[in-house]
């Protein structure tokens, strides 16, 4: 029987992703190793040589180096890997801090127990030779294998609490993204149902009235739609297809209004390169028509979309028909939502100013890059 060959395409992702595992690993382990070197060559810097010409640095190098310095560095992975985590980290601290003061004498006692065990212990001086010394007597608790002990105890505990710490920023960042990724979805999502309910609305009225532009303003709510279902959904926009969703909210618009509506759009600057936010010009606009706009007297509404190098400024301007009142902040969950919006995608970027006149209602928008 004909061995069957495997046809599954090979994953490059997987294994790119294994091999900067590896990469990072190996990273860490030559910083390990290249920090106790360190660690090790101090002794040969700053302990104190007798003065002879005859002296050289590898004399310091003694069994007891070796021993003592392999505690040391047993202790840090022991702390770092056992006690903090399995003691410290889950508030068993008065247990944490007896082993340690356990191990610290232990520490302490090490040199003293060198010579017990070995009978005798080579010490650094400047006044004797380095030679074994049979006559000296370590102190029960040498001060210098304490300090060794604390400082690479102090270094050890420092390191896992500042690694908690980013774990802890870089969870509590990962949380409010995505926080936040999920209130701009529900915010886009409270937009486009409002939006879409409101034009059907005013095809509603075209199909009623059996008027024949009923056919292009289903055309039109057809592209916007398709804007508000692909573009809408990424973070920003080019300012180019923003600019073309509003002059196509405009036709639709126009073609439900009456003469009485002169709708000015004016676009200045090059707006070639220029991103935005999808839809957060969209409820400015639509409340333009919303409040703006009477059968009976004229209703002009003026927008401006003005784009230099640094900002970008919206201004749309339209009359009052409500009995001198117009209630565009506090109407429709549209122009709240924006407001959220900006605030959320724009922090300390944008101004909005809006001016409620007797007569007139004037938004100001400026988009800082």
């Amino acid at each position: 029987m004909a061995e069957q060959k495997s046809n599954d395409p090979v994953k490059p992702g997987f294994f790119h992703l294994k091999l900067f595992s590896l990469n990072k690993r190996a990273a860490q382990i030559l910083a390990h190793i290249a920090a106790w070197g360190c660690f090790l060559m101090l002794p040969l810097i700053f302990y104190s040589r007798p003065v002879d010409s005859s002296f050289i640095p590898e004399q310091a190098v003694t069994p007891f180096f070796f021993i003592s310095n392999s505690f040391y560095i047993g202790f840090y992975y022991v702390n770092t890997h056992m006690l903090f985590p399995r003691l410290l980290e889950r508030n068993k601290i008065i247990s944490y801090y007896l082993i340690i003061i356990g191990i610290m004498i232990f520490f302490g006692l090490m040199p003293r127990l060198y010579q017990s065990y070995f009978g005798h212990f080579q010490r650094f001086s400047t006044s004797i030779p380095l030679h074994p010394l049979r006559n000296f007597h370590p102190p029960i608790l040498s001060p210098g294998s304490i300090a060794i002990f604390l400082l690479v105890f102090l270094f050890s505990t420092g390191v896992k609490v500042m690694q908690k710490w980013l774990n802890s920023e870089r969870r509590n960042k990962q949380i409010e993204n995505e926080k936040l990724h999920a209130e701009l979805s529900f915010l886009k999502s409270q937009i486009n149902p409002h939006f879409l309910f409101n034009t059907l609305n005013n095809i509603y009225s075209l199909a009623e009235n059996k008027s024949d532009l009923t056919p292009i303003a289903v055309m039109k709510l057809s592209n916007i739609m398709r804007y508000v279902l692909t573009e809408a959904r990424q973070d920003s926009v080019p300012l180019e297809k923003e600019m073309q969703f509003i002059n196509d909210y405009i036709e639709l618009q126009k073609i439900r209004n009456t003469d009485k509506t002169s709708v000015g759009f004016t676009v200045v600057g090059d707006i070639a390169g220029k991103k935005i936010s999808p839809l957060i010009l969209l409820p400015f606009t639509e409340n333009a028509f919303k409040y703006g706009v009477s059968t009976r007297e004229l209703s002009p509404i003026n927008i401006l979309i003005e784009s230099n190098k640094n900002h970008i400024h919206f201004r749309i301007k339209n009359n009052k028909h409500n009995n001198g009142k117009n209630n565009l902040i506090n109407t429709g969950i549209g122009i709240n939502n924006t407001r959220r919006r900006l605030e959320l995608l724009y922090p300390g970027k944008y101004d909005l100013e809006i001016e409620d006149e007797p007569l007139t209602y004037t938004i100001n928008l400026n988009i800082h890059s």
